[in-house]
């Protein structure tokens, strides 16, 4: 009788863990994978429409959650899209307007060149609800050291402070930054590599708490290098060699963001994380051999084809897979849907114009989940407005388009359609009124450069195939 009074309590207490772990691990929050690449093409990706580029792991990703087909950014050049990403807020609501490190200037000094500490970023509100926070890759919101991520949030940061590098070792290894290893020839392979390699590392370390893991990478930003065996892969399938690159550098993000997502199901995380992959901005044109069709213009203009981007979205139980979502998104809204996942809420001292997508995705909130969006460098600037958008080009031209029959900006309404005009800038006035002067500005010269990238006849002319 003794022996089945202790076999029994045995059991009683076998059958309380295995409930308590099974409620404790119900409970935990979900990881939070944000993929990002650099200059990319919208037209680059098999998810895309590309037959020629190979991205399974991508196109994987897309028919296993949703496509936005109208994502944005918030700037059409990396640096203010990375702080509008980083903080949730328009960058011109603290004087990020354009790309570091910015023009010379004496009374602007390299202490001030990059994302204001006054601004608090998502691994900021990430750690705060619990999460370990980690960024592998291109950073470029300031090289000072109290602008790094490390001092930004991020518990762990291996990659590029500033806007790019060399892809092989040994010149990569110039541009490196890391907080909590040593880099050294062995974790150096090609860079993309590197960048997959450590962030299945930091899974692994990471698996048993809650993470946020910002994959930052810099291809297919130039210079364009890609491993041999990688290029010959499309010898047959593009006439030149820089098409070739980028076409091989697209291959490889691909084959690393399969890395990650191949070590969350071999350690059973996939069901509990919540993934993103994005753009930062429209491809670079002519210089990355990017192509962004069928999207009028390229980065560094507010044409959609240097703000509209890739985008998708997955988390198994909340996300439909296949979904389509045909409203205006931006990633402006990537913070706020990352805070409420965690359980959290945005902090009350400011404001934030991002909406979490999930309420959204899954029909607790109808219909569009941005009326107006808003963009501005220091001489162009462009408004959204349901499925109107006016833009004004670096020298003042004012162009209207109608975005629901007329992705490719072909036709200017600004004449015909005077009211929708008038509205559109009014709108957009009353959105610049509360933002703040740039703390930097570019170079004339980039007003010019970018003022012929509006010229549809000059972007066609830098296509490569």
């Amino acid at each position: 009788m003794k022996n089945k009074s202790i076999i029994f309590i045995i059991f009683l207490v076998l059958i309380v863990g295995f409930a308590t772990t099974r409620c404790k691990r119900k409970e935990r929050k979900p990881n939070i994978i944000l993929f990002f690449s650099d200059d990319a093409g919208y037209a680059d990706f098999g998810f895309q429409g590309n037959s020629k580029y190979k991205t399974p792991n991508l196109d994987k990703l897309a028919a296993e959650g949703v496509k936005f087909t109208d994502g944005y950014v918030t700037a059409s050049v990396c640096s203010p899209s990375r702080a509008g990403l980083m903080t949730g807020r328009y960058p011109q609501r603290f004087g990020h307007y354009t790309n570091l490190p910015g023009r010379p200037d004496p009374n602007v000094p390299d202490s001030v060149r990059g994302l204001p500490l006054s601004e608090t970023t998502i691994a900021d509100l990430m750690k705060q609800n619990g999460y370990t926070t980690g960024i592998i890759g291109k950073w470029h919101l300031g090289t000072q050291q109290h602008f790094l991520p490390y001092n930004r949030g991020f518990d762990e940061f291996f990659g590029i402070p500033g806007g790019g590098s060399q892809y092989f070792y040994p010149k990569s290894l110039k541009y490196l930054a890391c907080n909590y290893k040593d880099i050294t020839e062995d974790t150096l392979p090609y860079l993309t590599d590197a960048f997959g390699n450590e962030a299945v590392d930091f899974i692994e370390r990471h698996k048993d708490e809650p993470f946020f893991l910002y994959l930052s990478f810099n291809a297919p930003h130039t210079p364009l290098q890609a491993p041999d065996s990688l290029i010959r892969l499309f010898d047959a399938g593009f006439r030149t060699g820089v098409r070739k690159k980028n076409a091989a550098m697209t291959t490889s993000l691909d084959r690393n963001i399969g890395k990650v997502l191949n070590k969350l199901d071999e350690l059973g995380l996939t069901k509990n994380t919540l993934i993103v992959f994005t753009n930062d901005n429209g491809g670079a044109m002519p210089y990355n051999a990017s192509l962004n069709d069928p999207l009028r213009g390229t980065k560094g203009t507010f044409l959609e084809g240097g703000i509209r981007v890739p985008f998708l979205m997955k988390w198994p139980d909340h996300i439909k897979p296949g979904m389509l979502y045909n409203y205006p998104v931006s990633t402006l809204d990537l913070l706020p849907t990352f805070v409420a996942a965690a359980g959290g809420k945005l902090p009350d001292d400011r404001f934030y114009p991002g909406v979490d997508l999930i309420k959204y995705l899954s029909g607790e909130i109808a219909g569009s989940p941005h009326e107006t969006l808003f963009w501005e460098n220091v001489y162009d600037k462009a408004v959204r407005k349901n499925n109107w958008k006016l833009v004004i080009t670096p020298y003042g031209k004012r162009m209207l388009f109608d975005l629901s029959n007329d992705i490719g900006e072909t036709t200017d309404l600004f004449q015909l359609r005077p009211d929708v005009a008038a509205d559109l800038l009014s709108e957009l006035g009353k959105w610049e009124s509360k933002n703040v002067d740039p703390i930097w500005v570019v170079d004339t010269i980039w007003r010019k450069h970018s003022d012929r990238r509006y010229n549809q006849s000059i972007v066609n002319g830098f296509k490569r195939d």
